[in-house]
């Protein structure tokens, strides 16, 4: 096997205190460059823009030695753009400016254009393929473990050579591959928790012959250095972990197991087992993302220290940049602030202080193109409704809905004209399925509330609704008392257009902690073709199409205790479309800069598959700390639009 290497160098951690910095560079970041000069190992380094603006300002000789390492080819630099952007979670046009804006700082510090990025955190979508295309990338480094996971026919021996990812359109980029559990192994070497000959015997028995092996491709403050995110971080020992590196890479390399420069990897193209064009996303996993099942794309979009406002307020802001003149000098300064501020590590264990000190550059910018995140106005109001029992059935010359008031107007049922009104979405009562596990009643329109210490919370109580006509719609609206507080509750059917809107007005006493999922949409399977279900939605690009035929997985589904989610989607075009070859439905927040992700759900079963999706807001982890959720009121307004999609099928 031949062996390469990428050390992502990263000073935007977020455990690392902005005054440890020069620290980081002398500890972890000088010995990385001794590795590649003293003992001749071609390594790859990458780093964001952004990492390479703080050392030349903090340490201009590292730049000075990296530039000459690379201008002799000792080394290579591995690119990602400005900041370290989660790709599938933000509009494409953050990707564009991330990707431009990085390929313009790197020719301003190192003199060059690289020609292979890392995917950010591992977080890919076929939308991005397009991105790194136009930004003139030759290639990417993207995880294995967690595609080939769902991945259909794909042989082994794929991993041990470059392919082509897929984009959305049929374009395709080289792609050759990390590996978390490799990388993982050398961690736990240099950190005590293996010994050399178990680590020697791992990498030898991961295969023979004329393929390639990944030894590292992660990050290089934990070397040496401890940011302190964890209790469980090991101690460092008195000898240097980077001696441990050089040992343990001079006994590969006294083994025969010679390194290679990542580039080199791109030759082996025209292999007969490289080369293969392979989609990396599936319906199970739309953004896959490095390392085990408890790192996925939820801890970079609703959790944290209010990502999902934060993450809001930025969507406000490329909004209005991306209908600014271009021509104005200060546009792109302005998006370069916002690829700073939609950096990852301000989303999960970020210092406090770093922490406000973003939040103010974040508000400053969005005062400055007049930006900000509201919600949908309304009030419940109108006539009481004298119908009798719990269903309420409304009906425009476009629309047909029947509310269920027992269930705090949950949707029993919706159609619409475009739609023959067949009914599209609604409620799956209990005793519909056949699966025992699936014993129970699955509403559409309502929100669910939970976490550590308090009750579920749900809308589904049975309440008096009022009732408003007006030219444009008729609204049924409704107040609830939940434990966390008051909130007001809207369903309006548009008179003049296929579209019912959900709208919802928190108004809490504090932002309850845990999980905040909300505009939930059961789909009615039965009137649709089991084969041709999907979903389609858009992860930093174009939309992506999914296939939910013979799928079962949910989304939703807690990965432990701690962690209350697995999967999720970027929904980055503020829209999702649900449903089947005959009819679908398109789903959009009604105030488009609102983050939400969105979560799937599906299995199969009788007499006809279970599929529903609904947004979350809030979701809990690790980076989700009680003072992140410990506002003193919390009043916020958001809801949801539902109409036919206009385009019939899944393409």
């Amino acid at each position: 096997m031949k062996h390469f290497a990428i050390f992502h160098l990263n000073l935007m951690f977020s455990s690392i205190p902005v005054e440890s910095r020069p620290e980081v560079i002398e500890r972890c970041y000088w010995p990385l460059l001794r590795l590649i000069e003293d003992e001749a190992f071609p390594l790859g380094i990458e780093a964001s823009a952004i990492t390479l603006e703080i050392i030349q300002k903090l340490d201009p000789a590292w730049i000075d030695k990296f530039s000459s390492l690379l201008n002799s080819k000792k080394c290579e630099f591995i690119g990602s753009g400005y900041g370290q952007v989660i790709g599938p979670l933000v509009p494409a046009s953050v990707n564009k400016a991330n990707l431009r804006i990085g390929n313009q700082v790197y020719q301003e510090i190192l003199g060059l254009t690289p020609v292979i990025a890392l995917v950010n955190e591992q977080a890919w979508s076929a939308g991005l393929v397009a991105h790194y295309l136009e930004a003139g990338y030759e290639g990417v480094f993207m995880d294995y473990d967690n595609p080939a996971r769902f991945a259909e026919n794909w042989d082994a021996r794929l991993q041990h050579f470059p392919q082509r990812a897929l984009g959305v359109f049929g374009e395709s980029i080289p792609i050759i591959w990390s590996r978390s559990m490799i990388f993982q192994k050398l961690q736990r070497l240099v950190h005590g928790d293996l010994e050399l000959p178990e680590y020697l015997d791992y990498i030898e028995n991961m295969g023979t012959g004329d393929g390639w092996l990944p030894i590292y491709g992660n990050d290089a403050e934990i070397f040496d250095f401890r940011p302190g995110r964890y209790k469980t971080e090991a101690v460092p020992s008195e000898e240097s972990e980077w001696n441990r590196i050089s040992k343990a890479f001079n006994a590969l390399r006294d083994r025969n197991h010679n390194f290679y420069l990542p580039s080199q990897v791109l030759n082996d193209l025209d292999h007969k087992h490289a080369g293969r064009e392979l989609v990396l996303s599936s319906a199970q996993q739309p953004v896959p993302v490095k390392k085990q099942s408890k790192y996925n794309l939820t801890r970079w979009a609703v959790s944290g220290k209010n990502d999902f406002f934060i993450n809001s307020l930025c969507r406000a802001i490329a909004a209005i940049l991306e209908k600014a003149d271009q021509s104005i000098a200060s546009t792109e300064e302005k998006w370069q602030e916002l690829c700073f501020c939609w950096s990852s590590d301000f989303r999960t264990h970020i210092t406090q202080g770093r922490f406000n000190s973003m939040t103010q550059r974040l508000s400053k910018l969005a005062e400055s193109v007049g930006a900000s995140v509201g919600g949908p106005q309304f009030d419940v109001q109108g006539d009481n409704s004298n119908h009798k029992g719990r269903l309420l059935s409304i009906e425009t010359p476009s629309t047909t809905v029947t509310l269920n008031t027992a269930k705090g107007l949950a949707i029993h049922k919706a159609g619409f004209a475009d739609h023959g009104h067949i009914p599209l979405f609604g409620t799956k009562e209990h005793g519909y399925f056949n699966d025992i596990d699936l014993g129970a009643d699955f509403f559409s329109g309502h929100l669910i509330i939970e976490g550590p210490g308090s009750p579920k919370e749900t809308d589904l109580c049975n309440i008096a609704p009022k009732i408003l006509e007006l030219d444009e719609y008729t609204q049924i609206s409704c107040g609830i008392e939940i434990h966390q507080g008051h909130l007001d509750k809207a369903v309006r059917i548009h008179k003049d257009k296929p579209q019912i809107d959900i709208l919802y007005r928190f108004n809490f006493t504090a932002r309850p902690q845990g999980i905040i999922r909300l505009g939930h949409i059961t789909l009615m399977t039965d009137q649709l073709r089991s084969d041709g279900l999907f979903y389609k939605v858009a992860n930093g690009g174009k939309s992506e199409t999914f296939s939910l035929k013979g799928k079962t997985f949910d989304h939703s589904n807690n990965v432990s205790f701690l962690v209350s989610s697995s999967q999720a989607t970027g929904m980055t075009n503020s829209s999702l479309v649900l449903g089947g070859e005959e009819r679908s439905l398109e789903i959009t927040p009604i105030m488009r800069e609102h983050a939400f992700i969105a979560m799937l759900t599906c299995r199969q079963t009788t007499p006809s598959p279970f599929v529903r999706v609904s947004f979350s807001m809030q979701e809990m982890d690790e980076t989700c700390t009680n003072s992140a959720c410990g506002d003193d009121q919390y009043n916020f307004s958001t809801g949801f639009s539902i109409k036919p999609n206009s385009k019939t099928g899944s393409v």
